[in-house]
């Protein structure tokens, strides 16, 4: 009679630890909940498997229609950016990208570039004062707010010299001065004559390589 006791017991025993064990196991892989911090909702990990519950979960929270999610998602970046980025690689001019993007007239932002490369190789030649670069990589010769420099308008920011040249372009743009032959003007004035003709063909050859990727891309 103990040793049947015993049997019993052991078994028992081994029983309480067998749950002990698979409820632990059941608790370390199953799902995970997690409170959606826009509702009260509660969503659990695994439910995350299904894209469709995904998308009708996030669009609720932004306050999106189903099926605008997704195109939100893909171009919630700048696509612009991206490409200015890609164009102008690690030149100087890279700092300047966000506010260049930012201009909702892709004429202008394709001349501010434009206009740079040929200035100023995107500001490896640029002006500087006090050891510190005046940001205008486009040979301007106004003042800046830190005065000016070598003749050259000097600026405080990156943002200050993109805002002042693209003003100026704008401007001139405005008065259908919209592309790289007829923005000669900021190279000779008013007029080319006395300058080279060699030189003001080549000008606005510079220009224009860069000028037409940003616009046919933007475009």
């Amino acid at each position: 009679m103990l040793v049947e006791n015993k049997k019993i017991a052991i078994l028992s025993i081994l029983i309480i630890i067998g749950s002990c064990f698979f409820y632990v196991k059941m608790s370390h892989f199953g799902p995970k909940c997690y409170k959606n911090s826009y509702s009260n909702n509660i969503v659990f990990s695994s439910d995350f498997k299904n894209s469709e519950l995904a998308v009708n979960l996030k669009s609720k929270e932004i306050g999106l229609p189903k099926d605008k999610f997704s195109d939100k998602v893909e171009n919630s970046e700048n696509s612009f950016e991206k490409e200015l980025y890609a164009l102008v690689g690690d030149y100087p001019i890279k700092e300047m990208v966000p506010f260049i993007a930012n201009k909702s007239d892709r004429r202008v932002a394709a001349l501010v570039v434009g206009i740079a490369k040929k200035e100023s190789n995107w500001g490896v030649h640029a002006p500087s004062k006090n050891g510190e670069t005046c940001y205008n990589f486009w040979g301007y010769k106004g003042a800046g707010s830190r005065g000016s420099a070598l003749g050259y308008g000097c600026f405080a920011t990156a943002e200050e010299g993109v805002e002042t040249i693209s003003r100026r372009i704008q401007d001139l743009v405005n008065k259908k001065v919209d592309n790289p032959s007829r923005m000669v003007v900021w190279k000779c004035g008013s007029s080319c004559a006395g300058h080279d003709p060699a030189g003001v063909k080549k000008w606005i050859s510079d220009v224009s390589l860069y000028f037409n990727k940003i616009v046919k891309t933007a475009g």
